[in-house]
């Protein structure tokens, strides 16, 4: 802090992290254990009644009570810091000292398209979250498909950013994130087709058991999403966003430009 500010509070970005990652992957949990529990025959119906032992992400959390009031409000409450953190990771990257002075301005440009594509996947997510299946199909199958093609192209795409910044290679952490948002990635971008196909082929075939490796690999689609997200823990590991008594007082520090070994 400079000189004569006072820091009213101190938030580390790891509780930003808990946000993001642990209350919708504990929604999700809760959402389909009370499913089993509460609404088994219900969720796991299927159009040609064959036999299915889990409830989609759908029936699980929009469809039935207390399930989608519970989905509902863990979403809701952990979106906020998403936008946050959203603009943090745009400009930990484009404000990298680490990265080369070529290209900078597509450097800049693809750091911008990221950080959009990154506000559009949280918004149809709490936009598909008010609007439910069961209440308007259409719209809120658009939502979904807003936010799958801008999740799809933003993992990839904010991934490659992450290492042209140089990011990748100023720590040991730096690397660690870089892998483990390959492989976030890569499982996100597998079960996301695995599970069209096999919802197309259980609309197509009517195959007992089909139904229920299509909410398996929902469910893996969903927590590979939040594990990916997850990986800011790595990028802003020991930081901390700070508001301040003086104007414009909210900041945050990034990670070290130094190479070296982590701890």
């Amino acid at each position: 802090m400079a000189l004569g500010e006072d820091e009213i509070i101190s938030v580390p970005f790891k509780y930003f992290v808990f946000f993001i990652g642990g209350l919708p992957s504990s929604a999700l949990l809760i959402c389909v254990v009370l499913s089993l529990f509460l609404h088994f025959d219900q969720a796991t119906s299927t159009h040609c009644e064959v036999a299915n032992w889990l409830p989609s992400i759908s029936a699980a959390v929009s469809t039935y009570t207390p399930e989608k009031y519970i989905w509902q409000l863990l979403i809701a409450i952990h979106i906020g810091p998403r936008f946050f953190v959203a603009k943090a990771f745009r400009n930990f990257l484009a404000n990298s000292p680490l990265r080369p002075y070529t290209g900078s301005r597509r450097f800049l440009f693809l750091c911008n398209v990221s950080y959009y594509l990154n506000l559009l996947e949280n918004l149809c997510l709490i936009l598909l979250t008010i609007v439910s299946s069961s209440e308007n199909h259409s719209l809120h199958a658009r939502f979904f498909g807003g936010f799958a093609i801008s999740s799809i192209i933003f993992m990839p795409l904010s991934t490659w950013l992450f290492s042209e910044s140089g990011r990748r290679g100023a720590t040991n952490l730096g690397e660690r994130s870089y892998e483990y948002k390959i492989l976030g990635a890569s499982i996100y971008v597998i079960c996301f087709f695995l599970g069209g196909y096999l919802y197309w082929r259980h609309n197509t075939y009517c195959e007992p058991g089909i139904y229920t490796l299509f909410a398996l690999a929902e469910y893996s689609a969903v927590l590979s999403n939040i594990f990916f997200h997850c990986t800011l823990y790595y990028d802003f590991h020991g930081r901390s966003w700070s508001l301040t008594s003086s104007f414009g007082g909210g900041h945050y520090t990034m990670l070290p430009t130094h190479v070296g070994k982590d701890h």
